[in-house]
């Protein structure tokens, strides 16, 4: 195995451990806008554990996911949404219309407060969380007005509450 592609899956394992991190730090809203929801990110052992942690919560928690392109959700599956099918919980996931897929790339929100971009490293290479209520609130209205005319993944279409 080459070092880039060594140095490409250890990132990504530690993006997915910090995110695992964050989503157990999570209150009742955590929103997703994603790709393809790579599973080398969100299909993790520490990720899910994470997830099902958050989901198991109460009724007031609520996961949405915003998903560009799934395709590749259909064709291979992915451990997180088979663990939100078995949940009994609020969560939804959808498909943005082909115009608005602006999101420049995997962003998501944890409650009001924090996001993080897992998949965009800073200069020391990690995937650290950003805390700036500005761009926060940007964010969110942009996740709010995508999902809102997004439509339900055909696949997942019971989700949807």
């Amino acid at each position: 195995m080459t070092d880039t592609a060594s140095d490409e899956r250890d990132y990504l394992e530690k993006a997915s451990e910090r995110l695992a991190v964050l989503l157990a730090s999570a209150r009742a809203d955590v929103r997703i806008y994603t790709r393809d929801l790579d599973p080398r990110v969100y299909a993790t052992e520490p990720m899910l554990a994470a997830a099902r942690q958050f989901l198991l919560r109460g009724p007031q928690v609520r996961l949405d996911i915003l998903v560009q392109d799934d395709g590749r959700l259909r064709a291979d599956g992915n451990r997180l949404i088979d663990l939100l099918q078995r949940l009994p919980s609020r969560t939804g996931v959808r498909v943005p219309l082909p115009e608005q897929t602006d999101f420049v790339e995997d962003t998501v929100l944890l409650d009001d407060r924090i996001y993080i971009r897992p998949l965009i490293r800073d200069r020391a290479g990690n995937a650290e969380p950003v805390e700036s209520r500005a761009e926060m609130a940007r964010l969110i209205q942009r996740f709010t007005d995508l999902w809102e005319f997004a439509e339900p993944s055909v696949e997942f279409r019971h989700f949807v509450l």
